[in-house]
This record gives C-alpha cells, structure tokens and sequence, in this order.
C-alpha cells in the first residue's frame, strides 16, 4: 500500500487517513454523529418556516387573517430556533462535563 503525505514548505508532513478507518468506532460516535445530523435538519427546518412565514407576512396585502397566520408562523419559527440553539448548548455543556476527552456522551 502506497501512502500519500502532504508537505506544506516549513511545516511537517500531514499524513493522509486510510480509507478504511473509521471515527464510528462505538455505538456513542455513532449516536454523537446523528444527533448532530439532527440539530442540523432541526435548524434548517426551523429557518425554512421563518422565511416561509415572512413570504407569506409580505405577500398577505393586508388582508387580517393571512397576517395573523404569517405572524404565528414567524412566531413559532423564532421559538423553534431558540429551543433548537438551546439543545445543542446544552448537549455540547453535558459533552464537556460527562466526558473526560470533552465529547459527547451518547
């Protein structure tokens, strides 16, 4: 097997990984790796009905209850961000103090 580094002028060489390593190694990364993937799909979702609530704030033309509708929509979007920016607060606070290595710990 040929291994390949990297050389950058003045610096060390970078070793490149091997194909077959994996950083899932237990079941505590693997679960690690999807809840971050599920924070990401949580905020993107919560943002995608913020922007859709304010599309439909701006095309609404006065008319009240389209307004009403928007405004809930901008409304429960705006919570959903802070409770979505909270458990990933709180989830990386628990990593720091449940794990030696600063992890996290499921």
């Amino acid at each position: 097997m040929v291994k390949l580094t990297l050389q950058l002028p003045g610096m060390s060489p970078i070793p490149q990984p091997s194909p077959l390593e994996s950083r899932f190694t237990d079941l505590g990364s693997v679960l690690s790796g999807l809840l971050n993937i599920a924070f990401y799909v949580a905020f993107f979702l919560a943002f995608f009905y913020l922007v859709w609530g304010a599309f439909s704030y701006i095309t609404a033309q006065g008319k009240k209850e389209e307004l009403q509708k928007a405004t809930a929509r901008i409304t429960w979007a705006i919570i959903g961000l802070i409770i979505v920016f909270l458990a990933y607060f709180i989830a990386q606070f628990a990593g720091q103090i449940l794990t030696p290595e600063g992890g996290l710990p499921f």
